[in-house]
């Protein structure tokens, strides 16, 4: 009779004996998210030998996301992996409400009040964020996405619109 020393269990517990390990059911997500994807883009024409059409990119990036999740339940039957015991909302609630927020406040306030905002809001998913390190962090991307998107490629996305007059 084996006795299993307490000492060699931890919080993120390896073991065979789960099939629904982080792996498998990162897999299944996506191959979900690939067959949507794939689904949507139906109806667009993949084109021909001599030109690209316009399914043919979302047509691809759908195989290849399943490609890869299929690699995924593959390898999370083989070897030990961490096991799903449960979950927390909280990361999903305030990453698809900073979505949401950035999409309901772009136009009318601006990339400089949308951008800080859903970066604000997405650091509440992880207790563990310190303030300060928020602020840096949305404060660069901040500067980097005006760079980026306003100056380097010259998209007409709203900056300042209050203020500026978009």
């Amino acid at each position: 009779m084996a006795v299993e020393d307490p000492a060699e269990r931890s919080a993120g517990e390896t073991g065979r004996g789960g099939r629904f390990n982080r792996e498998v059911l990162a897999g299944l997500f996506l191959i979900v998210a690939a067959a949507i994807g794939y689904y949507a883009a139906l109806p667009l024409d993949a084109g021909s030998m001599s030109g690209v059409g316009s399914g043919l990119m979302p047509k691809a990036v759908s195989v290849g996301l399943a490609a890869f999740g299929a690699y995924l339940i593959l390898t999370g039957f083989v070897g030990s992996h961490e096991r799903v015991e449960g979950f927390s909302l909280r990361g999903t609630i305030f990453v698809l409400g900073a979505i949401l927020a950035f999409a309901a406040t772009v136009r009318p306030l601006g990339l400089l009040v949308a951008g800080p905002l859903a970066m604000l809001i997405s650091s509440m998913a992880d207790p563990d964020t310190r303030p300060v390190e928020i602020v840096v962090f949305t404060a660069l991307m901040t500067a980097g996405c005006y760079l980026l998107f306003k100056v380097v490629l010259r998209l007409p996305i709203p900056v300042l619109p209050p203020l500026l007059g978009y």
